[in-house]
């Protein structure tokens, strides 16, 4: 059974990491900016190897937000998206509106709350997204607002495919689709004065070509959220899943400006790690990354095996962007390249891939072959064996 959905109530959710000062900034700015506190809830997700954050906690040295705080300790995630989904199933699921942030921007218009709550009392059915101003972007949902409706629909905050970044672009494209995407007139505002560098920021090239072929699965949220939006009026539906199809298209033309070049320049500017520290094995960020890489794969098999080579070439090549050489993404792009008629690259990538994974084709047969006979000369064996047993 579904959670009642209490109204006006808002849960702020949000990840912190080893940044105990700047938190306290955040909790400031909820005491002097919160109209209704006592229909308003804060919830953290912290890491449990997190001493700074846990010492803080333990010695109660944060500040009074005036507003219940509820801290959740667990494992570090391979990203962000992971945190929000852990904090809104812990939260019971029954606040009628889920505002994301960060541990580094503080609320500054007083009443933000009363904004939040009256925008999203136009919107019964739960189904918005909306955002405060960021001076530090354009109008992007860079700190989105989720109405209770929205998350019902989809099952999750965020996907959870990120690492970093493109959780909010994801949720902002989903919400012009559908048509249901408002900037609210409050600000929420870094507390350094800038936009600070990127905790997790590597393989820019490989996420954001990842993010640009999944627009389908943008597009597929896109209609569920409709559906939630009118279940019964198959005309608004109709405009509705028209109207998702012209912001697509819009879309689609991000994958057509694509350079690796220029995702190469916007790491550097924006990572916190050096070169050396992206060249350290991270076991949380291989994981996440292999997730990804084997569902690019099963998403070109399948184009593939419908004769889709063209198509199967954007997933594999989006592969080689990663930190993982996979065999069969190689052995996928030959054959892709075979069916394209670009003989003379399929070679290449053959050759290539018979270099890095030597098949031993000759000694494999081989071994087959005396698998085959130790294999029947056991059976031999132990039939003669069971007979003998028999007649004796």
């Amino acid at each position: 059974m579904d959670p009642v959905v209490r109204k006006g109530e808002i849960s702020i959710i949000f990840a912190t990491r080893g940044r105990p000062e700047l938190l306290a900034e955040v909790f400031n700015s909820l005491r002097r900016t919160t109209a209704k506190k006592e229909l308003t809830s804060v919830w953290i997700y912290v890491d449990d190897d997190d001493q700074a954050t846990l010492r803080a906690i333990e010695k109660q040295s944060f500040p009074d937000s005036g507003l219940p705080v509820h801290w959740h300790i667990g494992p570090q995630t391979g990203g962000l998206g992971e945190t929000h989904q852990a904090l809104w199933r812990a939260s019971g699921r029954t606040s009628q509106v889920y505002v994301t942030t960060v541990d580094d921007a503080q609320f500054d218009t007083p009443g933000w709350d009363d904004i939040v709550r009256s925008k999203y009392d136009e919107y019964p059915d739960g189904v918005l997204l909306s955002f405060p101003h960021d001076p530090l972007t354009a109008d992007q949902a860079t700190y989105p607002i989720f109405g209770w409706g929205w998350i019902k629909a989809l099952g999750y905050v965020y996907p959870g495919y990120f690492p970093y970044w493109f959780d909010d672009k994801w949720s902002d494209q989903i919400g012009r689709m559908v048509g249901r995407c408002v900037k609210l007139p409050f600000d929420v505002r870094p507390i350094r004065g800038g936009k600070g560098r990127t905790k997790r920021m590597r393989n820019h090239a490989f996420w954001t070509r990842f993010f640009q072929l999944m627009l389908d699965e943008r597009k597929e949220a896109a209609r569920k959220l409709i559906a939630a939006m009118h279940p019964n009026d198959e005309a608004k539906r109709a405009a509705a899943l028209a109207g998702l199809e012209k912001a697509a298209k819009k879309f689609a033309t991000e994958k057509e400006t694509f350079s690796d070049v220029y995702c190469a320049f916007q790491e550097e500017r924006h990572t916190e790690l050096t070169p050396e520290e992206r060249l350290h094995f991270d076991p949380k960020y291989f994981k996440h990354e292999s997730l990804i890489v084997a569902r690019l794969l099963m998403r070109a098999r399948k184009l593939v095996e419908e004769k889709k080579f063209a198509g199967a070439m954007e997933f594999l090549e989006t592969v080689q962007f990663s930190d993982l050489k996979v065999r069969q993404g190689h052995a996928m792009m030959a054959e892709c390249l075979y069916g394209l008629g670009r003989n003379a690259e399929a070679d290449l990538i053959a050759s290539e891939t018979l270099a890095a994974w030597p098949q031993m084709n000759a000694l494999r047969r081989c071994f087959r072959f005396l698998g085959m006979v130790a294999n029947d000369g056991k059976r031999m064996l132990i039939g003669l064996t069971e007979k003998g047993k028999k007649g004796g």
